[in-house]
């Protein structure tokens, strides 16, 4: 039987990382604004709606739910005589309520410990907070409450040793957190169960679909294989690039 390869984490970097994400934030402000819970709402914000190709650029969780109607999709494909309330983009009101929700993430870090990924989604190193705060969960609990009270927005939250693992444990443990607390925590010690686990390869953050086909065409087809991989022969075919990407697939 072929041994497993692992890697030895202990003397990497861990930290209290916390990868924060509004739920379908265009949607869910649309929805607040006219005093929907985001949950309930059936709201699509579309740019050019009187145009078949215009852009959906947010869907509220029912709509995609039920529709399939995701960011990226088109007007052509809103189903005809739904219930689905279709709103233009107001940018400015998404800006205002980024920068509220940006004041209130500085209620728990320090500036120089938060990092803006997107007008949705942005990173908490939490790290030094925990003597004032508690427990990373504790901190993500207080932050969700806080968010949802002022502004009566759902944000989910990942967790993890490392910016990585926290935003691949938002993507695939909170979003889709059946219990409605929306919080996942992954750590270096959960890679066998969680990011071995992801498939297709393409749901793995930073492989897209062309880099997918490459690593089939050589045999890889799982994560867990990519992180058994060769570095020297990954290096040989796709650069530096090649290396580094084992090192958040493997496990100590």
């Amino acid at each position: 039987m072929k041994k497993i390869k692992r890697i030895d984490y202990s003397n990497e970097p861990s930290r209290d990382l916390l990868c924060i994400d509004v739920k379908s934030f265009f949607a869910s402000v649309e929805a607040v604004e006219r005093g929907i819970h985001p949950l309930e709402s059936m709201i699509a914000v579309v740019s050019k709606p009187n145009i078949q190709g215009g852009l959906i650029l947010a869907s509220s969780p029912k709509v995609k739910e039920r529709y399939g109607i995701n960011t990226g999709s088109r007007v052509f494909e809103l189903p005809y005589k739904s219930d689905i309330q279709v709103v233009e983009p107001r940018m400015s009101l998404y800006l205002d309520k980024n920068m509220e929700i940006m004041r209130i993430f500085k209620q728990f870090v320090a500036t120089e410990d938060l990092y803006p990924y997107s007008i949705d989604e942005a990173f908490l190193d939490v790290t030094a907070s925990k003597r004032l705060f508690g427990h990373p969960h504790e901190i993500a609990l207080k932050i969700q409450k806080e968010i949802w009270n002022k502004l009566g927005l759902i944000v989910t939250i990942g967790i993890g040793d490392n910016p990585l693992l926290a935003k691949l444990c938002l993507d695939h443990q909170a979003k889709k957190d059946q219990k409605n607390s929306f919080i996942g925590e992954w750590r270096y010690r959960d890679v066998p169960q969680t990011v071995w686990k992801i498939r297709p390869l393409s749901e793995f953050w930073g492989i897209g679909s062309r880099r997918e086909a490459a690593f089939e065409r050589m045999g890889i087809t799982t994560i867990f294989k990519l992180s058994q991989s060769d570095p020297t022969r990954l290096k040989a075919i796709m650069g530096v690039l090649g290396g580094t990407i084992l090192f958040p697939c493997s496990w100590y």
